[in-house]
């Protein structure tokens, strides 16, 4: 199991490092973001669903279900009071969408940018200044993938090896995860951090994983026995649930914004949400 564990952390942190480079490679608009986003959520919330919180009840009970609120609403205060889940593309985040102008300014804490609600014209009118700090970024995105790193040790764990929660959390770890690498990279290259300096924290931030998969696996080892499997099946409802609030906190702000490609959007996360329910399926075959 550890060498299962070892080899799909690996895979993670080596995507990590791929999606630091992709504003160095290619220009990611809003839009385009938002359609990576939408699907990346889809596999999320389907992980979640289908992988995940049926796992937990069957390896644990239904009240491990519990712990999936408890995860959500972890991880929702979390971002509150500290640092919010954040994406913003390498170009300007105040570009116009390719079909149809208008400014990404939809209020302080988006993922396309802050407003200035004191700034002229009042909170309509936005400013580059006020973005979020890379700092910022890197502490809330490092935090939630150390929960990460957590949900796939404990989904190996609860499947012996790479079996149906293994599978799926990590599909949706690894789709994910570089958004996160672009973002941090993207804020700090805007900020005038040298390029070098920029991926060095990239690597820092994507060894979150496997610090976090080891962290559980270390204690559910000195844990040991039936307390250990409760754990787990705890864990992984908890991760569950941290999975919920990422994927909401990405499609959300941009639920009722871009209505010209809320066909385009929807489509893709439907396609990442059918993903998930078709590996379900043929785990059940």
């Amino acid at each position: 199991m550890t060498v299962v564990l070892a080899c799909l952390c690996l895979a993670v942190v080596a995507v990590s490092l791929l999606g630091g480079l992709l504003p160095l490679a290619t220009t990611l608009t809003h839009t385009r973001l938002q359609l990576y986003l939408s699907f990346a959520a889809g596999v999320m919330l389907g992980a979640a669903f289908f992988h995940m919180m049926p796992e937990a009840i069957e390896k644990g009970s239904t009240a491990s279900l519990n712990w999936s609120a408890a995860g959500l609403l972890s991880l929702f205060f979390l971002e509150r009071f500290f640092a919010f889940h954040h994406h913003e593309a390498p170009a300007d985040p105040l570009e116009p969408c390719p079909t149809h102008p208008h400014e990404h300014a939809h209020g302080r804490g988006h993922s396309a940018g802050l407003v200035d609600a004191s700034a002229p014209g009042g909170p309509g009118e936005s400013t580059k200044g006020t973005s979020l700090h890379w700092g910022a970024a890197a502490f809330g995105l490092a935090l939630h993938t150390l929960t990460g790193g957590v949900a796939l040790a404990g989904a190996v764990r609860t499947d012996q090896g790479l079996g149906p929660s293994a599978l799926g959390v990590f599909i949706a770890t690894l789709v994910h995860k570089p958004a996160d690498a672009l973002t941090i990279v993207s804020l700090m290259l805007r900020a005038g951090v040298p390029r070098g300096r920029a991926h060095l924290v990239n690597f820092g931030f994507s060894m979150m994983i496997p610090i976090g998969a080891a962290l559980f696996w270390i204690g559910v080892s000195l844990l040991g026995g039936s307390v250990a499997d409760r754990v787990t099946a705890n864990t992984l409802a908890f991760s569950a649930g941290t999975f919920l609030c990422i994927a909401l906190s990405d499609l959300l702000p941009e639920l009722q914004f871009h209505a010209h490609d809320r066909w385009k959007l929807s489509g893709a996360l439907l396609a990442g949400v059918a993903l998930m329910a078709l590996a379900g399926y043929f785990e059940l075959s």
